[in-house]
């Protein structure tokens, strides 16, 4: 690749980069807004004290993912499965590789721990 092809490929990242980090903050900032415009229909309507808690950015950002993830799967159940497999199989990679670097992190300390002792 050369290097102009390489410059253009690393601003269009960052531009991208901005771009999502953009929306997210965004997206944040509306869940928010939402979230206090919802409850204040309900506390004038006096239909708050029905809720066991006001609602909240984590309740939204839920129905979000729900939904995000409906139109994913399109009503499928099987490809719903299958991406949740995905994630599943995901998630525990994740979690092997932190565990790996955690006792990584362990026996660098033990060995430290053991020159300074010597």
């Amino acid at each position: 690749m050369t290097q102009q092809n390489e410059q253009q490929r690393n601003r269009m990242l960052s531009l991208l980069r901005e771009g999502e980090r953009r929306m997210l903050v965004q997206l944040a900032g509306l869940l928010r807004t939402t979230a206090d415009e919802i409850n204040a229909e309900l506390e004038r309507e006096e239909l708050m004290d029905s809720l066991e808690q006001p609602i909240t950015v984590e309740y939204l950002n839920g129905v979000v993912q729900h939904h995000l993830f409906e139109r994913k799967h399109k009503g499928d159940i099987a490809v719903a499965q299958q991406i949740l497999s995905d994630y599943q199989s995901e998630l525990e990679a994740l979690q092997a590789a932190q565990s790996q670097s955690e006792q990584s992190v362990t026996t660098d300390e033990g060995s430290e721990e053991l020159k300074s002792q010597a």
